[in-house]
């Protein structure tokens, strides 16, 4: 078989493809031996009824069309193969002539194949990052929602109702003067400032102590969850027969133990750090290739095509759809669950495509400019990792893949991987840490009060 390429406009390129004739005759007698197993034909036992009688059976521009396709199956991937070409899209291959017993065949197909992109520069490349570490903030804050949980209420007579109070109420609701099912509630323990009424409630609650009665009425808002009552005056008519307050367990051994089951409180707190930082790090090294591959993203030098940004996105949406039936529902019905219309679920979704195709060619363009090899080894150590996964050999999972052109996938894989490695490597590109913004804001007002 002889191929030839010619550059074409874009990233497109017509290749031509000669199978000898040798190739031609050995098609034709396959097709005409398979033709004859499947075509029932009176008087020959299957396989053997004569080439004339197929010809008269089902034409011999059927047996030809048949031959072809197999010469194009088998060709097409084999040419490719030759030169070295990495296809994006199925080929245009046009009209083709027909096949002539003892003569060659021979086809050009326009082949949309990979660009090998540029950047602009591999120098000062720098992004931020999430620190690696737990503030003492963060310590603070996780130990702090685990102290809500072993809050106790306690009932306060002292004073009057606070906005972080617990009330036991009782009340009568109408609106516009009419009841409305559900408007009766006895002796309920409502939590102030949490939202579940509208703020007039809670305000007209503050000050009332335990005993007290006292009415609201506020026009009901727009984000009430029953559109039929918004715009109309609701009026309540409350009883409170009892104030409770939060009370915090004090940070010491006993809230430890309690809380952990450790026996002093510095223990509990360095464990809570402990399993911060892990957290950290492990958000952090995803963080840390995201940031690397869009700020390389950013240097990519050449226009990206379209059909790989599509391909990308139906893998996506794909996938997308996988996932969620095996939730048990349907795209149409996330839509319609989170208020996502079908049009901006496919725009995020190209958006994500065209970035996804984008940072994958600044990966491989970083891999060649650095002059990066994909090794054997390399191949062979991949390999190896997948056949222990799937309980296999080596060996299997190489003939297996060397068939699908698998192999060029984990190619693209590990070019992938080894650009990463290096674009994650402090020495290679400037890698700085965030401040968390509430200290960074305090540090900036310490800085202003020193100056005043």
């Amino acid at each position: 078989m002889k191929t030839s390429v010619e550059q074409l406009d874009g990233h497109t390129v017509r290749l031509t493809v000669t199978v000898p004739a040798s190739d031609v005759d050995q098609a034709i007698e396959r097709a005409y031996r398979d033709l004859a197993k499947r075509v029932k034909v009176p008087g020959f036992r299957p396989g053997k009824a004569p080439k004339a009688v197929i010809d008269t059976q089902i034409g011999r521009e059927a047996v030809l069309a048949e031959a072809q396709e197999e010469l194009l199956h088998q060709s097409y991937p084999a040419a490719v193969d030759a030169e070295s070409l990495n296809p994006i899209a199925s080929p245009e291959v046009g009209e083709l002539d027909e096949l002539v017993a003892g003569e060659e065949f021979v086809y050009a197909a326009e082949v949309q194949v990979k660009p090998e992109l540029t950047l602009s520069s591999t120098e000062g490349i720098s992004f931020t990052v999430p620190p690696a570490e737990a503030s003492d903030r963060e310590v603070d804050a996780q130990i702090e929602h685990t102290r809500e949980r072993f809050a106790s209420l306690e009932p306060v007579e002292d004073r009057g109702i606070e906005g972080e109070d617990f009330v036991q109420l009782s009340f009568v609701g109408t609106v516009d003067g009419e009841t409305y099912e559900g408007n009766e509630v006895d002796k309920y323990l409502y939590e102030m400032g949490r939202g579940l009424m509208p703020p007039e409630f809670d305000q007209g609650l503050l000050g009332l102590k335990a005993g007290d009665e006292t009415t609201v009425e506020f026009v009901i808002p727009e984000t009430s969850s029953n559109q039929e009552f918004v715009g109309k005056t609701a009026r309540f008519e409350i009883t409170v027969h009892e104030v409770k307050a939060k009370v915090l367990p004090e940070l010491d051994d006993e809230f430890a133990t309690d809380a952990g089951g450790y026996e002093t409180y510095a223990e509990m707190r360095a464990d809570t750090k402990a399993k911060l930082d892990e957290a950290k790090r492990t958000g952090r090294e995803r963080i840390l290739e995201r940031k690397a591959r869009e700020a390389l993203a950013e240097r990519l030098e050449g226009d990206v095509p379209e059909a790989m940004i599509r391909s990308q996105r139906e893998s996506m949406m794909r996938d997308f759809a996988e996932g969620l039936q095996q939730r048990g529902m349907s795209v149409e019905q996330y839509a319609e669950a989170t208020g996502y219309d079908m049009a901006r679920i496919a725009a995020d979704m190209q958006e994500q495509a065209a970035m996804m195709v984008r940072e994958e060619l600044a990966l491989e363009a970083l891999f060649r400019t650095l002059g990066m090899e994909v090794t054997e080894a390399d191949l062979d150590e991949e390999i190896a990792r997948f056949a222990e996964a799937a309980e296999t050999t080596p060996e299997d999972i190489r003939a297996r893949w060397e068939d699908t052109r698998a192999i060029e996938v984990l190619t693209e894989q590990i070019m992938h991987t080894k650009a990463v490695a290096w674009l994650t490597d402090p020495a290679n590109v400037d890698i700085q840490e965030e401040e968390p913004a509430a200290e960074a804001a305090e540090g900036d007002a310490d800085e202003t009060a020193t100056e005043e």
